[in-house]
C-alpha cells in the first residue's frame, strides 16, 4: 500500500525554507487563504518584494493589498521604478508603506520625475538598513534629482546598522569637498565619479580617499561626460594641483 505526502504533510520548518526562496508576490499568489496553517505562517515569515520592467500595474497593487497587513515583514526591496504600463513604482510604494525592518534596499532604473531625495530621506528613518543600491542603466542621469544633493544625503546617512552603499549614476566629484567624513559604520562603497577631462582624474579618487576612515571595500569608476564639459571649472584648480606626497591621504 503505497502512502502519498500531501502539501500539508510538511512541517512548517519545510515551509518557512520554501518561503524564503520565494518572492512576496509568488507567495501571496499561490499560498494566500489557502488554509488556516499557511495564513499563520505567512504572518510570521521574512517577504522580499522584487519588482521588475516586467510588472503591470494590477501586479503593484495586488502587492500593495497584502503589504498593508504585512509591510513590517518586508527585509528587502528589489524596485524597478518604470513598468510595462505604469511608472514611479518606488514612490507609489514608499508612500503607501512604511518598511520598518528593511534591511536591504535596491532602487532601479529611476523614472526621470521620481524625486528620490524625498524617499532617500525617508529611508533614512529605517534604523536597520545594511544595504542601500541604486542603478540607473547607460549611466542615465537622475534628471529632476540632484545628484550631488542625493549622494551627500545617502553618503552622510547615520544609520548605525549601514554598511553598504553602491551608486551606480553619475555623481560630480567637487561636491565631495563639503563632507567632513563618511560615517565609520560604512564597510563598502562603490560610487560612479562623471564629469569633464578636464577635473575627473587621481585627484578625484584621493578626495574620496580623504573620507573613508573605515572603508574596507572601495570601487571607484571614474568616466567623461559631456553634459559635465565647463561645469564647476572655477572650482577645479586646487584640486588638479601637483600631488603633496606628505599630504596623500593614509588607509587603515
Amino acid at each position: 500500500m503505497s502512502i502519498h505526502t500531501q502539501l500539508e504533510d510538511l512541517s512548517n520548518e519545510i515551509f518557512f525554507e520554501i518561503f524564503d526562496y520565494l518572492h512576496m508576490f509568488d507567495i501571496f499568489t499561490g499560498f494566500s487563504l489557502l488554509n488556516r496553517r499557511i495564513s499563520s505562517i505567512l504572518q510570521s515569515i521574512p517577504l522580499h518584494i522584487v519588482i521588475t520592467n516586467e510588472y503591470y500595474r494590477r501586479h503593484i497593487d495586488f502587492l500593495s493589498s497584502h503589504l498593508t497587513f504585512h509591510e513590517h515583514q518586508v527585509i528587502s526591496i528589489n524596485i524597478s521604478d518604470i513598468i510595462r504600463d505604469d511608472s514611479y513604482i518606488i514612490r507609489l510604494l514608499f508612500n503607501r508603506h512604511n518598511f520598518p525592518n528593511l534591511k536591504s534596499c535596491k532602487l532601479l532604473s529611476i523614472d526621470s520625475m521620481t524625486k528620490l531625495g524625498d524617499i532617500i530621506k525617508q529611508i533614512e528613518s529605517f534604523n536597520r538598513l545594511v544595504i542601500l543600491e541604486i542603478f540607473q542603466p547607460d549611466h542615465q542621469d537622475l534628471n529632476e534629482n540632484n545628484n550631488d544633493e542625493l549622494t551627500q544625503i545617502i553618503l552622510t546617512h547615520k544609520s548605525s546598522f549601514l554598511r553598504s552603499v553602491d551608486l551606480q549614476y553619475p555623481y560630480h566629484y567637487l561636491d565631495l569637498s563639503n563632507y567632513r567624513c563618511i560615517p565609520s559604520n560604512l564597510t563598502s562603497l562603490n560610487i560612479r565619479i562623471a564629469g569633464s577631462p578636464s577635473n575627473v582624474s587621481v585627484h578625484s579618487v584621493i578626495r574620496v580617499f580623504r573620507l573613508c576612515h573605515q572603508i574596507k571595500y572601495l570601487c571607484i569608476v571614474l568616466y567623461n561626460e559631456k553634459r559635465f564639459k565647463n561645469d564647476n571649472t572655477k572650482y577645479i584648480s586646487n584640486y588638479l594641483s601637483s600631488v603633496i606626497e606628505n599630504d596623500l591621504p593614509i588607509l587603515s
